[in-house]
């Protein structure tokens, strides 16, 4: 029997416990009996809802063992993806700085290529004076 179920029969139960308990008080007037009887009838609701208890106790036990396995496998998981975000992590930063070394070599060798250039020019312009 599912949980709605189950709490449905036990509203119904303990609310006709607690009408049968009142038409006793009620119905037997003065006679002592009422009293026995309504008790009897508390008692007797009383037991269901220990029972009802009882198993719903045990099924929440159970969901909580696997919900608990659930949450320790996702902890698991989540340490793992943790652990591939930081490499990720590190690799992105060792590309980030060979990339960074890797402009200062070429600005550097633009800087040579413009000096060697320059030279060129110079040298050039000089043998075109000479050959004059």
């Amino acid at each position: 029997m599912n949980r709605k179920k189950m709490e449905t029969l036990v509203l119904v139960v303990g609310t006709l416990v607690v009408a049968a308990a009142l038409v006793m008080y009620f119905v037997f007037g003065d006679k002592p009996q009422r009293a026995v009887y309504s008790n009897i009838i508390f008692a007797l609701g009383f037991l269901f809802y220990i029972a009802y208890n009882t198993i719903t106790t045990s099924g929440l036990q159970k969901e909580i063992k696997e919900l608990k396995g659930q949450v320790d496998t996702l902890k698991i998981e989540l340490d793992k993806k943790r652990k591939e975000l930081a490499d990720l992590q590190k690799s992105y930063q060792d590309s980030q700085d060979q990339l960074m070394a890797k402009t200062q070599e070429a600005e550097k060798l633009e800087a040579d290529l413009r000096a060697l250039q320059k030279e060129y020019d110079e040298l050039k312009a000089a043998q075109e004076t000479e050959e004059e």
